[in-house]
């Protein structure tokens, strides 16, 4: 991932630097003049094409990753469950276990790589899993049953007339069978009926918590197997040497082996750092790592002319001497404050407000009047700000969303109010992150910084504990994280950089 610009170094934001340009040579032309209506005209033709081209590369950045990792991962799967697909009777022999063994691991490794097709910001491949994983599940128990059903008859008329108990055509002993079967279906019955909600809940939450959920789903039949293997299976071939019969210490070997296996590998499905170490590694691996697939995962399916021309008609920004004091109190939705904001060019956003809603209003209200004040000194006129609050559109808010890596790539200035909880709030770090990785400069970040501590803040905040007022929220935005970031620690970092960068040069004198 490429760092955040040095200061001074050369950007694609100095068209940003043009349109200010313009902006301020407004003042001089008059209002109708045709080289006014040019240059705003040519400005904003500018400005669109150069958002419209990173969105472009992030999509593009993000077909790149699916070649090189979702079909690679995906017939890596398939080549391994089919290898996996020949027979393998359950008796006692060392050839059987070890190809039993040989088995699960194929089957456990083409399940991992088909869970690793999967990308953290997916809308629709983790539902797939879920659904073959459930019917899975189904098949599986009603197998059990039938199992159970079968060995239940034999053991009857074993009662009745003596006669011998076979499983899969192999003579055993009547009791000692019984408790084989009886305890691996019980063990596998158990965790289907655990199973088997779990996934089914899963269905309705977004992507990303799918995704862990999948992995667990994985990691159950794996614990079934290894428990079953030392409760079950070992115990019995225990009593069935004491009864005088011979089993090959190979047996013993390859049977202890699978039920390792399968506790180890089921404890280590079920640990998320480990499904992140894998993902992060396969991506790595592949080169395919780059912070622009996270711009992708906003914008869906959506191409981006699609994703630009719903900008611009959705597009409004809201004059700061609109906004009250009383309105930045709470996030409360209110409809009625769109029609405060007016409808605009992309160009036409001085400044994108990001700042959290737990800080204290009253601070943020003055730090806002004060850059305010400085603004209207040097522009003699009032900001125009994107506000949350006054410019999404409350009844299509997804749609809007949608469209905030484009809202934020326009605005001339990222403008950040910093408090105690604004390194605790994760929309506020997406928006850093988006904004940076749409060509923008760190020198175009303006801080209003509003606590005594906020150079240890950045230093320490990590986003992988930083909240959101919806829980649903909080894993998209985690999973655009983890679709264009090795890991949280380069996010991390790559965001520390510029809030440092904005901290230290910011003119605005921090709080007593």
């Amino acid at each position: 991932m490429a760092k955040p610009e040095a200061a001074g170094s050369p950007s694609p934001c100095r068209i940003m630097a043009a349109a200010a340009a313009v902006a301020n040579q407004d003042a001089v032309q008059p209002e109708g003049s045709p080289m006014r209506a040019n240059s705003v005209n040519s400005d904003e033709s500018c400005h669109a094409s150069m958002v419209k081209k990173a969105l472009i590369r992030a999509q593009r950045e993000n077909r790149r990753l699916q070649r090189r990792v979702r079909y690679p991962a995906l017939a890596l799967g398939f080549l391994l469950m089919g290898g996996s697909m020949f027979l393998a009777f359950t008796s006692w022999t060392s050839q059987a276990q070890l190809v039993l063994l040989v088995r699960d691991l194929l089957r456990s490794l083409g399940c991992i790589s088909w869970l690793c097709a999967c990308l953290p910001s997916d809308r629709w491949a983790p539902k797939i899993g879920f659904v073959l994983l459930i019917v899975l599940g189904v098949k599986c128990l009603i197998w059990h049953a039938q199992k159970v059903a079968v060995y239940a008859h034999q053991l009857t008329d074993y009662l009745d007339v003596r006669q011998k108990c076979h499983i899969e055509n192999e003579e055993v002993d009547c009791f000692l069978g019984a408790y084989t079967i009886g305890t691996t279906a019980l063990t596998y019955v158990v965790m289907r009926v655990w199973q088997l909600p779990y996934l089914a809940y899963g269905l309705i939450l977004p992507s990303r918590a799918t995704m862990g959920r999948l992995w667990v789903g994985l990691a159950l039949p794996h614990l079934a197997e290894g428990i079953t293997g030392f409760i079950a299976v070992l115990p019995a071939m225990v009593v069935k040497m004491r009864m005088g019969k011979t089993i090959c210490s190979n047996v013993f070997l390859y049977t202890s082996l699978r039920g390792f296996y399968g506790l180890v590998s089921g404890i280590l499905l079920m640990l998320p750092s480990f499904r992140r170490w894998v993902q992060f590694r396969l991506l790595a691996a592949s080169g395919a790592f780059t912070a622009a697939a996270s711009i992708a995962a906003f914008l869906g399916s959506c191409s981006a002319s699609k994703v630009m021309e719903v900008a611009q008609n959705t597009c409004r920004y809201i004059v700061l001497d609109k906004v009250t004091k009383q309105d930045l109190m709470n996030s409360s939705p209110d409809a009625a404050l769109k029609r405060l904001s007016v409808p605009c060019h992309l160009p036409d956003i001085d400044a994108f407000l990001s700042h959290s809603w737990h800080d204290s209003a009253t601070k943020k209200w003055e730090a806002l009047q004060a850059w305010r004040k400085s603004f209207k000194r040097q522009h003699q006129r009032e900001p125009r700000l994107w506000i949350d609050k006054y410019c999404i559109d409350q009844e299509n808010i997804d749609a809007s969303l949608m469209c905030l890596p484009v809202f934020l790539a326009s605005c001339h200035t990222l403008l950040i109010i910093a408090g105690d909880s604004y390194l605790d709030r994760l929309w506020c770090l997406e928006e850093v992150f988006v904004y940076l990785q749409l060509s923008r400069s760190r020198d175009t970040i303006e801080m209003l910084p509003i606590c005594n501590d906020l150079d240890e803040r950045i230093r320490t905040f990590d986003a992988e504990v930083a909240q959101c007022l919806k829980a649903c929220d909080r894993q998209k935005l985690l999973a655009t994280i983890e679709a264009g970031c090795g890991n949280y620690q380069t996010f991390n970092a790559h965001v520390q950089d510029a809030l440092s960068y904005a901290l230290k040069k910011s003119r605005w004198a921090t709080p007593a």
